[in-house]
């Protein structure tokens, strides 16, 4: 059995150095076209309006590093490629063209890796994606698994596409309170937060009146990072000014008990 596996480790070894002159150019052509899709990327958002130029574009780069590497190996060992190259890259033209055009009519997700998404209740980051699972890792550190096939038939809520995103707070006061004042109060503890935007500017308005109480939803903008911290903020911002202010009174739920003897 050795003697059989001598002969081919000998000719194998002869290939070394054309191994090794294959690998740097394939590895050397793979690194150079990351680090001008990284600079590209700093400037261009990869999953924004050109995110189809350019997946096209840099997947028709590494194509060629492929056909540059292919014929690189078959002229070490003497197979004749002279007058190859031109054919062989017209042809990868050709297919990213052809690509460019047929991929916008394909199915896709519409989200990518470090998107915040929500799929069937499932809220997280994007980890990876495959052709058959969806990896999402949640706010509390689980990682999830989705079939790719149930994430492109269920509803998806991608937080990631738009750089803002809207603080909702509901708030009930007591009907004999001051309302415009309470809406004053509202709107000046969300201007007064440095994360929220002036641009949509915050706003108040008031949902319904009962004789009782007056519903109002108050709505401000904010950074997707700052979402979760901000919300959070303003919620002990309102609680703190209402509880300061001794002329208005948040309208918290209460039973009453009717007692008959």
């Amino acid at each position: 059995m050795l003697d059989q596996i001598k002969p081919i480790l000998s000719e194998l070894a002869g290939y070394g150095e054309l191994i090794a002159s294959v690998l740097t150019v394939m590895l050397g052509g793979i690194v150079a076209v990351l680090i001008v899709y990284k600079l590209a990327s700093s400037v261009i958002n990869p999953q924004g309006a050109y995110a189809r130029a350019m997946k096209v574009a840099f997947g028709t780069i590494y194509s060629m590093v492929l056909v540059v590497t292919i014929l690189v190996a078959a002229e070490k060992i003497g197979l004749p490629v002279q007058g190859l190259a031109g054919p062989a890259i017209l042809i990868v033209i050709v297919i990213a063209v052809m690509v460019f055009f047929i991929l916008p009519f394909l199915p896709r997700l519409p989200f990518g890796i470090g998107d915040m998404v929500e799929i069937k209740d499932v809220m997280g980051t994007v980890e990876a994606m495959t052709a058959y699972q969806i990896v999402v890792r949640t706010f509390d550190g689980q990682t999830v698994f989705i079939p790719t096939a149930i994430a492109m038939t269920s509803s998806i809520r991608n937080y990631s596409l738009i750089p803002s995103r809207r603080v909702q707070l509901d708030v009930n006061i007591y009907a004999q309170n001051n309302i415009e004042g309470a809406r004053s109060l509202l709107l000046a503890t969300m201007s007064n937060n440095e994360k929220v935007l002036a641009d949509p500017a915050p706003s108040v308005f008031v949902t319904s009146l009962t004789g009782e109480q007056a519903s109002m939803v108050a709505y401000c903008w904010v950074e997707n990072a700052d979402w979760f911290g901000t919300r959070d903020a303003l919620w002990v911002a309102v609680a703190n000014a209402f509880s300061a202010d001794e002329h208005l009174n948040l309208s918290l739920p209460q039973i009453d008990i009717a007692h008959t003897g």
